[in-house]
């Protein structure tokens, strides 16, 4: 049974890890941003990163979890516990994302990796530009390194409803480029 649930069952030291994985110092660049908004860059991009921060963990320890159960006589066949565990990530995927999302979705789970897909809010090179212009709108547009060479960026649009800010659209793109293009949380 042990053995079950170090394999299936979520680990009591993931589900407790805290901020800690956040890059520190955090540097947010207000630059964009009138000084009457430049309060609300705390809030917000703390809401971004916590819960960017659950993705990234909750990937990592799926992509571990899925690793373990890899045949390596049969590496492309799919092993007893796989479709389990897919799942168990694609409802917990969704339970975070719809919590912070103005468009709930029932999508796919994603998928995993190493490096996982918001692996960034750990290093600290990543840049953080805080842009808002009207009460009920915001912008954080993320600037880092994907693997060692790629510069990319994420753009999350904030909007506020019912006194919560949420994320209306993701985008991403490349530093180099001004053009933006349509992605999913």
């Amino acid at each position: 049974m042990v053995f079950f649930d170090k394999l299936f069952g979520r680990k009591k030291q993931d589900e407790n890890r805290t901020k800690t994985e956040i890059a520190q110092p955090l540097v947010i660049d207000l630059s964009q941003t009138p000084e009457p908004f430049q309060p609300f860059a705390d809030e917000i991009v703390h809401l971004l990163l916590t819960n960017l921060q659950k993705l990234h963990l909750l990937e990592e320890e799926i992509f571990i979890r899925n690793e373990a159960l890899r045949n390596p006589k049969e590496p492309n066949q799919v092993q007893p516990g796989q479709d389990e565990l897919w799942e168990e990530y694609k409802l917990r995927r969704r339970e975070i994302k719809n919590g912070i999302s103005l468009k709930p979705t029932d999508e796919g789970s994603g998928s995993l990796g190493k490096p996982t897909r918001y692996e960034y809010v750990k290093h600290p090179n990543t840049k953080y530009v805080f842009i808002m212009k009207s009460k009920l709108r915001a912008v954080v547009e993320v600037y880092f390194k994907k693997g060692k060479q790629i510069d990319m960026k994420d753009q999350f649009v904030f909007k506020k409803e019912d006194e919560q800010w949420k994320i209306n659209t993701k985008k991403y793109g490349f530093p180099e480029e001004d053009k933006w293009y349509k992605d999913t949380l």
